[in-house]
């Protein structure tokens, strides 16, 4: 046993992790206790991001009947360094009979559903990408977690088509919730630079390839710059700068870069991730269709051509902005997560 490292040990004790769980019948001063199971990421993704902040704005809302917390169940102890008020977090794995029901992402829907089933405990399922349902799952092992649980949530169209794709019978079940997005903190700086911004992570060898191919032929008042271990707040200056963003999403949930970066008065170039069509706005978003590696570079160069010829209407991108602020604003989630949690408390009175 003295061969085996923290990591390695904890990751056994995570295995072993259904005959930890517990369901009781505990007094209780809150009607409904929401609570998000939530990966261990020292960089948080915007999944955990989304987890988060949902957890953060329910809790302030301050409704004396609704409690939500995370609960890391890999480490227990475990934070993730985001800048989030009033969070709360599960530190054991006993949950109440009554009035606890288990938040679990799509990712782990199919393993962490069966658990909660065999212990009694009530749960949904929160699904932020409808193209990782089968992740490390088949649709017989998915299915029953889908079948059981109180209520789906999704945070896109895109998602919401694919549920019904998948799971029609499920359709009245499914809740629909809209992200936000900072846009006191994503937008254009006074005076732009004639700088494209791109995420290497996103299709790594694909962002790889078209800066490759941009090389020879990229303006020498032009300059390329990779948006990479940055926080939230270099990532903004960054966009808020630049004319250019280049999208690499890969069948996102709801890819949020290409989103932030117009909000930052950017031209968009690239992959939709198929979510993204639901913000993809005339004149201001350019699709290139994934892989196309020469069409995306050509196009990038044909817009750097716009911009010093003067011929980009970057005033209609004003109307734009107004438009996807309303879309995506603080104040839809709010109403939407408070729906959630009403829906919630009558289902389980």
């Amino acid at each position: 046993m003295s061969s085996l490292t923290p990591k390695v040990l904890s990751h056994l004790i995570f295995k072993l992790r259904r005959f930890r769980y517990r369901a009781n019948v505990a007094p209780c001063p809150h009607r409904l206790i929401l609570t998000y199971l939530c990966p261990n990421a020292k960089r948080a993704s915007g999944g955990v991001k989304v987890i988060y902040r949902h957890v953060s704005q329910i809790n302030q809302m301050q409704l004396d009947w609704v409690k939500a917390q995370i609960f890391h169940p890999k480490e227990l102890g475990f934070r993730c360094d985001l800048p989030f008020d009033d969070l709360a977090f599960k530190e054991s794995f006993s949950f109440n009979k009554n009035n606890e029901v288990l938040v679990i992402h799509e990712m782990w829907a199919a393993r962490e559903a069966m658990i909660a089933r065999e212990k009694g405990i009530r749960y949904i399922i929160q699904v932020q990408n409808g193209y990782e349902i089968f992740r490390k799952a088949t649709m017989a092992s998915v299915y029953p977690a889908y079948e059981h649980a109180e209520l789906i949530t999704c945070v896109s169209d895109d998602i919401y088509a694919c549920l019904v794709f998948l799971f029609p019978e499920f359709k009245q079940k499914i809740v629909r919730l809209h992200l936000s997005v900072e846009s006191d903190v994503f937008k254009p700086a006074g005076l732009k630079q004639n700088l494209i911004t791109y995420m290497p992570r996103k299709l790594e060898k694909h962002s790889r390839l078209v800066v490759n191919y941009l090389a020879r032929k990229l303006p020498d008042t032009w300059s390329l710059l990779p948006i990479q271990n940055m926080n939230q707040s270099e990532v903004a200056q960054a966009l808020a700068k630049s004319r250019i963003f280049l999208s690499f999403s890969e069948l996102e949930g709801l890819g949020l870069p290409p989103l932030e970066a117009a909000l930052a008065g950017n031209l968009v170039i690239g992959y939709t991730g198929q979510a993204g069509k639901e913000y993809w706005l005339e004149n201001q978003f350019h699709e290139v269709h994934c892989g196309d590696i020469r069409q995306f570079a050509t196009l990038t160069l044909d817009k750097i051509n716009d911009f010093d010829r003067g011929c980009i209407d970057v005033e209609s991108f004003d109307q734009n902005i107004a438009l996807l602020k309303n879309q995506f604003s603080l104040a839809q989630e709010l109403a939407d997560l408070r729906d959630l949690v009403q829906r919630l408390s009558a289902r389980i009175m």
